[in-house]
């Protein structure tokens, strides 16, 4: 009898020392929460220096479409109120981030952008427990938390392994860090998890009949050292 013997193949496993400490990876949205769209994205050259602010200009255009996320009705608490007067602000999340892979050893697509539409947002690898769902491996199954509140976009860090950063500043968990138009989010990855943050104004048109057009309030700071 011959016997043939086949090498076995695994996946890759990534020990604790290739997981950075400063290494903040993303996204997939929650099916039942979230519509999808397609958004053309800003490839930027790739860098190894974590967490470096770019300087990348994001322009919306008016009819733009966006995947715009929305919680869960259980993470619904507060006043109708309130909660209308949250989700009547509108907060953009855009990709900026290089979307290289091979830190992952695998191909992971980038994702779009993403309007906040609801007063609070859960962000994790786990769909039953996040409402963005960033199905990478350096993402934790509950990640992070952001909130829209008396006009601020707030973002708590939920104890995750590879922290939530706001430009290159790492969040400490459980402490609620506001959130300004023009500045950086990442959620565990500065390749693929990397967002640039503005909100987004709804402005009135003469003789519409009630039509809106939108405009971003982009940051004054990240204009002026684009153009020095």
């Amino acid at each position: 009898m011959e016997i043939i013997f086949v090498p076995s193949l695994s996946l890759a496993k990534f020990s604790k020392s290739q997981t950075l400490w400063n290494s903040p990876l993303l996204v997939h949205c929650k099916p039942t929460s979230v519509a999808f769209s397609s958004v053309t994205h800003h490839h930027l050259p790739k860098c190894f220096l974590l967490h470096s602010q770019y300087g990348v200009r994001s322009k919306a255009k008016e009819k733009q479409n966006l995947g715009v996320v929305h919680a869960s009705e259980a993470a619904s608490s507060t006043t109708t109120t309130t909660t209308n007067a949250n989700n009547a602000e509108r907060w953009l999340l855009e990709p900026v981030g290089d979307g290289d892979t091979r830190h992952i050893g695998y191909k992971v697509e980038m994702p779009g952008a993403y309007e906040i539409a609801s007063s609070e947002v859960t962000v994790g690898r786990v769909p039953d427990k996040a409402d963005l769902v960033i199905p990478v491996a350096t993402v934790s199954g509950v990640h992070a938390r952001i909130q829209k509140k008396e006009g601020n976009l707030l973002v708590t860090d939920l104890d995750s392994t590879n922290g939530t950063f706001i430009n290159d500043k790492r969040l400490r968990p459980g402490v609620a860090a506001t959130l300004s138009p023009g500045s950086s989010i990442t959620f565990g990855d500065t390749h693929l998890a990397m967002f640039r943050v503005s909100k987004v104004k709804n402005v009135k048109v003469a003789d519409t009949n009630g039509q809106t057009e939108t405009e971003l309030d982009t940051n004054k700071k990240s204009d002026d050292t684009e153009t020095s």
